[in-house]
């Protein structure tokens, strides 16, 4: 069944053979494109193994050369620690490793979740003596610039990607820590989140240049919601993170950068009009189990999030 009208049909204006890039900007826009872009950025490992299996393929066959997919994400070494993540030592059947983020965990094979054993950030005192890795080091965009010109020539809309604010601050303090202390004691988050900021700006702007992704933009992935909702309200992203979010973006915008996308998992609907505020225009998944349909939002939102 072609899903065309005729008009669609007899249409010369209407676009044909686009390239991921094209289709997916021409979406990002509120123009038509040939088709829905398809944004799969990654595949659980369990099911990459099941669908080799189901296809017969071998170990080196991909869903993400299969099927199609319109986009890519490129980011560099971000951890704030980069030169000391690694394996540390094995007990029984458990790999004890540093994250690179100021964590010690403890994982099991190829399991996707880890427990955090030890962090760095322990108490609001131990933040002045710690210092994080310049963002600018080399090592951290090993072969960026490669993967940005393949993505290229393969016609892919790629965007530049950093981790968030509040995502990476509570991996080196625990998240149940962290709340506690955006309760309780201003002054410590201020001072950890103007750290964290200093260097998601220059990821931001490193990760930009190295792959010359000004034209489709940047995306911002910061996890802060449940299926219920944020794990936090409103008046707390506005007191912590929305300057601090204007500002990396008033930061990458001065430097070329054209377009800002936020993620998080979860019911994220109550922060929608801080994120535009923050100057984010677009935001994924939004996932339907437990945010309103695209429709509302997108009438909600009056038309400013794509």
């Amino acid at each position: 069944m072609n899903p065309l009208s005729d008009n669609d049909k007899t249409n010369t204006d209407f676009p044909m053979n686009m390239t991921g890039k094209e289709r997916t900007l021409a979406a990002i826009r509120f123009e038509r494109p040939d088709k829905i872009p398809i944004w799969t950025p990654s595949y659980d490992p369990g099911f990459v193994r099941n669908w080799r299996r189901f296809k017969n393929a071998g170990n080196d066959a991909h869903p993400l050369q299969f099927y199609r997919n319109d986009t890519t994400i490129l980011i560099g070494n971000e951890c704030f620690f980069p030169s000391q993540a690694g394996f540390l030592r094995r007990e029984g059947e458990y790999e004890i490793s540093n994250n690179g983020w100021g964590c010690v965990v403890r994982s099991k094979g190829d399991g996707y979740f880890f427990e955090e054993i030890d962090r760095l950030l322990k108490e609001p005192r131990d933040l002045d003596r710690i210092e994080f890795e310049p963002a600018i080091m080399p090592g951290r965009f090993k072969g960026l610039t490669e993967r940005a010109q393949e993505a290229r020539r393969q016609g892919k809309c790629a965007f530049s990607k950093i981790g968030g604010i509040y995502i990476r601050s509570h991996l080196m303090r625990g998240e149940d820590k962290l709340l506690m202390d955006m309760a309780s004691d201003a002054g410590f988050c201020d001072a950890l989140f103007d750290k964290v900021t200093d260097h998601f700006e220059q990821m931001a702007l490193e990760t930009l240049k190295r792959t010359q992704t000004y034209d489709t933009g940047l995306f911002v992935y910061d996890d802060m919601a449940g299926i219920k909702g944020p794990m936090f309200g409103p008046r707390m992203f506005e007191r912590y993170f929305l300057p601090r979010y204007q500002r990396i973006i008033a930061s990458c915008r001065k430097a070329g950068c054209q377009h800002f996308f936020f993620h998080s998992d979860g019911k994220v609907d109550p922060l929608l009009d801080l994120l535009i505020e923050a100057g984010f225009e677009g935001c994924n998944p939004l996932e339907p189990r437990c945010c309103a349909g695209l429709a509302p939002l997108h009438e909600n939102t009056s038309g400013n999030l794509s």
